[in-house]
């Protein structure tokens, strides 16, 4: 027990101090926005899926978005025979910092669901996820790209889901 409260001290003393030592010109998204892109999912327990992801998100202030999406992966590589899908709604809080005027990097964090289709042995879990992301502002729309790990909660075990994604947002 001492040890988890040694750590929440330290994260706590860190997350004070990096709010102190942030610059004040921290800009993230004036109206809500749309972005679609490409997502490649890696499950350890299913493998690579190609697949499509969808999100939306609302500034809550000028550094702080909040967002809900969904992706739709299918593990095909294995052949139509073997194919398995799923899909995964997540909720997440967007911290942004604007690096230049054209670009900037942002952090996100929430959770989800891992919900595979079509499988014999539905696997389906709860998932907390945490990833960070880049972002290149063009004239009306931007590029993103984005790494965002998650652990999907099972009932008697954890498993690990590695999420790359580029697309665009409008």
């Amino acid at each position: 027990m001492i040890g988890l409260r040694r750590w929440t001290q330290t994260a706590l003393l860190l997350a004070f101090v990096g709010l102190l030592c942030a610059p004040s010109d921290l800009h993230a998204q004036e109206r809500p926005r749309v972005g679609i892109g490409f997502n490649s999912l890696i499950s350890t327990d299913d493998g690579f899926g190609p697949g499509l992801r969808m999100r939306v998100s609302s500034p809550i202030n000028s550094d702080v978005s909040v967002a809900i999406g969904s992706g739709f992966t299918g593990y095909v590589l294995g052949g139509r025979d073997e194919a398995s899908y799923a899909v995964d709604p997540q909720v997440s809080l967007i911290v942004t910092r604007t690096d230049t005027p054209t670009q900037g990097t942002y952090f996100m964090g929430g959770a989800g669901a891992y919900l595979p289709i079509n499988t014999e042995d539905s696997k389906a879990a709860p998932t907390i996820h945490l990833g960070v992301g880049r972002v290149w502002l063009l004239q009306e729309t931007s590029l993103f790209a984005e790494f965002d790990p998650a652990l999907a909660i099972g009932e008697t075990a954890a498993a690990g889901l590695f999420s790359f994604r580029f697309g665009v947002i409008f």
